[in-house]
């Protein structure tokens, strides 16, 4: 019998909530539209500028996390198709 285990299997509800996470941009970017537009005090230059370097810093990273476990999923679907075209041509080739 074939093992489909492998050490670390892709998580596709993992990837689902990486997914999730980068949306997350909208409401990030409605919070420093709120502080630019409705403080009391208005942001300095360099305030918003930090802001925004920050913010572009941390969805680097989240798109990074979530491209990563996107070819992670990608991955193990093939090698899983790979294995189960390869069962299935054996089967058609003992009838």
């Amino acid at each position: 019998m074939i093992d489909f285990n492998v050490e670390k299997k892709a998580d596709i509800f993992e990837l689902e909530q990486s997914i999730m996470q980068c949306w997350n941009v909208v409401d990030d970017i409605k919070l420093i539209t709120r502080q630019v537009y409705d403080r009391p005090t208005p942001l300095t230059d360099d305030e918003l500028g930090n802001l925004l370097i920050g913010l572009e810093t941390i969805y680097q990273l989240k798109f990074e996390k979530c491209f990563e476990e996107f070819e992670a999923v990608c991955r193990e679907f093939h090698k899983f198709r790979k294995t189960h075209e390869f069962i299935q041509s054996t089967k058609d080739d003992l009838k």
